[in-house]
């Protein structure tokens, strides 16, 4: 039993060592607190990040819809016709730096909002994953349900 034990943990720094690195992650990074800023300025109906840092060109997918950036930045902007009290909640974003040039942000949070037609709190967590190019977001993956939105646009 000891031998198994000394050999179990000999294998382990050698398994790891040879390990290959595939990049960094941070949460601290100025990408990564970018992310983070994103929610409210949304939430607060600014814009004024996203309209800085989502370009209008950048490939934006929605669950399995596929838009430019600037429709993107249009329909954000429509959710607060559609809703009001919104709110992003327990945000979290780290960025992984990739040791082949490739700079993917990943953010989970929690969207809240309270129907304007039906007066329902809908509650929604999220998925965001943003590719940066010069200190903008080029691609832009969503992962989200959109019962909420199919609900208050079906009681309009």
């Amino acid at each position: 039993m000891k031998k198994i034990l000394y050999i179990f943990l000999l294998t382990i720094p050698t398994l790891t060592f040879c390990q290959k690195s595939a990049g960094l992650l941070s949460r601290v990074d100025d990408l990564s607190v970018i992310a983070k800023e994103l929610g409210p300025d949304y939430a607060s109906n600014k814009h004024t990040l996203w309209d800085k840092t989502l370009s209008d060109n950048a490939i934006v997918r929605l669950n399995n819809t596929v838009m430019d950036g600037k429709t993107a930045k249009e329909i954000f902007k429509s959710h607060h016709t559609i809703f009001n009290d919104i709110e992003i909640l327990d945000a979290y974003a780290h960025t992984n730096y990739f040791k082949d040039g490739n700079i993917w942000t990943n953010t989970w949070f929690t969207w809240e909002g309270t129907g304007n037609k039906t007066g329902v709190r809908y509650s929604n967590r999220c998925h965001f994953d943003y590719r940066w190019e010069n200190g903008k977001i080029v691609e832009m993956l969503i992962f989200a349900d959109n019962t909420a939105l199919n609900m208050e646009l079906a009681a309009q």
